[in-house]
């Protein structure tokens, strides 16, 4: 057995409880012995570690990630950049030349919204004007909606005669003929037939092991990565499970997928490294794209109140199937009515039939309205939100919903927090950052990362430190049922812990996304160290 080493004279949020503080702690085989004095700490050690008045924290957990999407990411054209579709153009083409004649090109992370001479989103034109010799497919920062050229249409099957599976998952223009702007599904239809760069197994081990040292960097210790089938957000668990046997797995994983498993499996089967999640469903679909399903049509479109991806009896159907198994169900709800679907869904089948702490995940959970957040308080949910929509959003988000009551439950945090719901963040990794201090920022203070607004976005909303750092360590813990294990820093649990170059609970707020980690340990581990 290793000998146990203390980490002495540091400044320890424990996160145990707000304001709990300790100086030092013991790590032995893996775990924390230990917390609390120096001199005590240095009895107890063969080894003695000097934070010098370090800041240290729990070892950080994303809950929302598609990881091995993002794994992939890094391999493919990187639109975040672009500015306006004239830069995003001059990006493809410049990339296109050092691409064969015919290959597929995929990129991704571009943002319409935020573009300066155009917020509409590509066309097969705008592509084929650049790249009318390579199939295209471009997806939009969200993963939800994609351009693709007219190659790419051709290569996909996608022409006047095509109907998608659901109903306006592809833009048609007055003549008949597809715009090249699709979503989810149909799209996901297009990215199955391209040849992928990680189809070997070695390959995709590779990317994963090299993406969970990238969340390493960033104090992240834990991810819980989740599939998207209709949206060709694929896992795959024989990957983690090789990368974890051989000693390469960087990360705790919390593993679900948008399909039952088709053997007798629960929530939590697995190790402290790796476990089966929960059975994941997408209700509709997301704002920017105004597909999100909505009680009201929207303020900047009035034609259209979003798509549902299921009727109400389908989806509580697909809840019941995962519940009765045995399984945490989750799902992505953006849209008001969507939520009030799957809050009628989990009344449904917990009320038929109670079984004890199900802990239902409700992700997103954009748009509410108050007789949402009263329903959901008295059931047994946690509510997966992502702050780094803030940094995203700001600038459109009133104009889909609207200035008046509705536009008070965009985001509405604080009244879910005051309402006792337990939340957790997530990040939605590649869609947004997936660095926890930038969320955390984005919580206290309400704005995005170029601080707009100056006072604030609906700055009723904002919540303290303590309450975002926890959505990142205890909550996020107990989210996949290890709150006994890991989540904060105490004697008996993983030995998880990330020393940060600043105070984040003595720091200005707007200071709080410039914090680096310095270094993250797993299992008492060292995994980045930034020096």
């Amino acid at each position: 057995m290793p000998l146990p080493v203390a980490y002495v004279n540091g400044r320890i949020y424990t996160m145990e409880a707000e304001g709990d503080t300790c100086t030092a702690f013991v790590v032995q085989d893996g775990k924390f012995t230990y917390c609390g004095n120096d001199d005590e700490a240095r009895k107890l050690a063969g080894e003695v570690v000097d934070l010098n008045g370090a800041t240290v924290i729990p070892g950080m957990i994303d809950t929302h990630q598609h990881l091995f999407a993002y794994a992939s990411s890094l391999t493919k054209l990187n639109l975040k950049p672009a500015k306006s579709m004239r830069q995003l153009k001059q990006m493809l083409q410049e990339y296109a030349k050092n691409i064969p004649a015919g290959e597929w090109i995929l990129g991704v992370g571009f943002d319409n919204e935020k573009f300066e001479d155009s917020n509409a989103m590509p066309t097969r034109q705008d592509l084929d004007e650049v790249c009318a010799d390579h199939p295209v497919i471009l997806s939009r920062y969200c993963l939800h909606f994609f351009s693709v050229n007219s190659m790419g249409l051709e290569k996909g099957g996608v022409d006047k005669n095509y109907r998608p599976a659901v109903e306006g998952t592809v833009e048609f223009g007055p003549d008949g003929e597809p715009t090249g702007v699709m979503c989810d599904s149909a799209a996901a239809d297009i990215l199955a037939k391209i040849p992928n760069k990680l189809a070997s197994f070695d390959a995709k081990k590779d990317a994963v092991e090299e993406a969970c040292r990238q969340l390493n960097m960033h104090g992240l210790t834990g991810v819980h990565a989740i599939q998207g089938r209709h949206c060709d957000l694929m896992e795959y668990t024989d990957v983690y499970q090789s990368l974890k046997d051989e000693g390469r797995l960087s990360a705790r994983v919390y593993l679900s997928y948008d399909e039952l498993p088709n053997c007798c499996i629960r929530t939590g089967l697995g190790d402290d490294m790796l476990k089966f999640g929960f059975y994941k469903l997408y209700v509709d679909g997301n704002m920017g794209g105004r597909t999100a399903f909505m009680k009201e049509p929207y303020s900047d479109d009035p034609t259209t109140t979003g798509v549902a991806n299921y009727t109400q009896q389908e989806l509580t159907d697909r809840v019941r199937a995962g519940y009765e198994r045995g399984m945490q169900v989750g799902a992505h709800v953006i849209g008001d009515r969507a939520a009030e679907m799957l809050t009628t869904a989990i009344e449904t089948v917990y009320h038929e039939n109670p079984r004890p702490d199900p802990r239902f995940r409700m992700i997103h959970m954009s748009i509410l309205n108050p007789d949402i957040v009263e329903r959901i308080s008295k059931l047994p949910v946690i509510v997966d939100i992502q702050p780094m929509f803030i940094s995203t959003n700001v600038k459109w988000a009133d104009s889909r919903v609207g200035f008046g009551e509705r536009g008070r439950y965009l985001f509405a945090w604080k009244k879910l927090l005051d309402a006792g719901i337990i939340m957790t963040a997530g990040s939605d990794n590649p869609c947004e950052s997936y660095d926890p201090m930038e969320s955390v920022y984005a919580l206290v203070n309400r704005k995005n990362l170029d601080c707009y607004p100056e006072g604030g976005w609906h700055p009723d909303e904002r919540i303290g430190v303590y309450d975002a750092l926890s959505m990142y360590t205890r909550n996020a813990a107990y989210a996949s049922f290890e709150e006994d294990s890991k989540g904060t820093i105490r004697a008996g649990k993983l030995a998880d812990f990330v020393v940060l170059d600043a105070d984040i609970f003595g720091i200005d707020t707007m200071k709080i996304k410039d914090i680096k980690v310095e270094k993250t340990y797993l299992g008492g581990n060292l995994v980045y160290s930034r020096s």
